[in-house]
C-alpha cells in the first residue's frame, strides 16, 4: 500500500512562490488553532474555569482542523511538493472539522441565548468563549475554502522544506507546537472527567483526583 513516504518523487519540483504561500498558510493556520486551544487551556486554568462537554467537543474539532494543514505541512517536509490530492484531502478533513465545530459551538450558543441568560463560563471582550469559537469556525470555513478553490494554482510546486532552512525549521516546529498542544488537551479533558463515562453539564471539579482520592472523596 502506497505512503507518502514512497510517493516521494525522483526529483523536487522547482521551488516558486505559490508553493510557498500555501505552505506558510497552512503553518499560520495549524499556528492558529493550537493557538486557540492553548487560550482555552490557560483561560481553563488561570481563571479556574471547567470546560463543559460541549466546550471540550470543539476543542477536538479544533485540534481536527489544525490537523487538516498538519497533514500538508508533513506531506511537504517529506515531498518537496504538495499535490492537488494531498492538498484536497488535508483541506478536506479541515472543512469536515470547522464543519463539526461551528455546530457544536451553534448547539452551545443556542442553549443561553435567551434573555436574561448568563451563559456558561466567562466573557472575553463580551461575548462567551462558545461565540468567539462559533465566530473563528465560521471564518475559517470560508478562508479553507478559497485556499481548496485556488490550491490547483499551487499543486505540484516546489516547497524547499526537505532540507535544512526556514521552512523546514517552521514546518517541524508547527508539528511539535501542534503535538504539545494535543497533549496537554487530553491531559487536562482525562484530569476532568476521570474514571467516568460521562461528564457533567456544568463540571466543578477535576474528578480524577477525587477519585484517587488526593482531593478529597469521590
Amino acid at each position: 500500500m502506497a505512503t507518502i513516504e514512497s510517493l516521494v518523487p525522483e526529483r523536487t519540483p522547482e521551488a516558486t512562490q505559490p508553493g510557498k504561500v500555501q505552505y506558510w498558510f497552512a503553518c499560520f493556520f495549524a499556528v492558529g488553532w493550537a493557538g486557540v486551544v492553548g487560550a482555552g487551556l490557560f483561560h481553563q486554568f488561570g481563571a479556574r474555569e471547567f470546560p463543559s462537554p460541549l466546550c471540550l467537543v470543539q476543542r477536538m474539532f479544533m485540534l481536527l482542523a489544525a490537523m487538516g494543514a498538519a497533514y500538508i505541512i508533513r506531506t511537504a517536509l517529506l515531498r518537496g511538493s504538495v499535490t492537488g490530492r494531498h492538498y484536497m484531502t488535508g483541506w478536506g478533513l479541515t472543512l469536515i472539522a470547522l464543519m463539526g465545530g461551528s455546530f457544536a459551538s451553534w448547539r452551545q450558543t443556542t442553549l443561553h441565548i435567551l434573555p436574561g441568560a448568563k451563559g456558561y463560563g466567562g466573557e472575553v471582550f463580551g461575548l462567551h468563549l462558545y461565540v468567539w469559537a462559533l465566530i473563528l469556525f465560521q471564518v475559517s470555513v470560508v478562508v479553507v475554502g478559497i485556499a481548496l478553490a485556488t490550491a490547483h494554482t499551487t499543486a505540484e510546486h516546489g516547497v524547499p522544506a526537505t532540507g535544512p532552512g526556514l521552512l523546514r525549521t517552521a514546518g517541524l516546529g508547527v508539528l511539535w507546537l501542534l503535538g504539545a498542544v494535543i497533549a496537554v488537551s487530553m491531559a487536562a479533558a482525562f484530569f476532568e472527567e476521570g474514571f467516568h463515562w460521562f461528564l457533567p453539564d456544568a463540571p466543578d471539579r477535576y474528578r480524577f483526583f477525587h477519585d484517587i482520592g488526593v482531593l478529597g472523596r469521590p
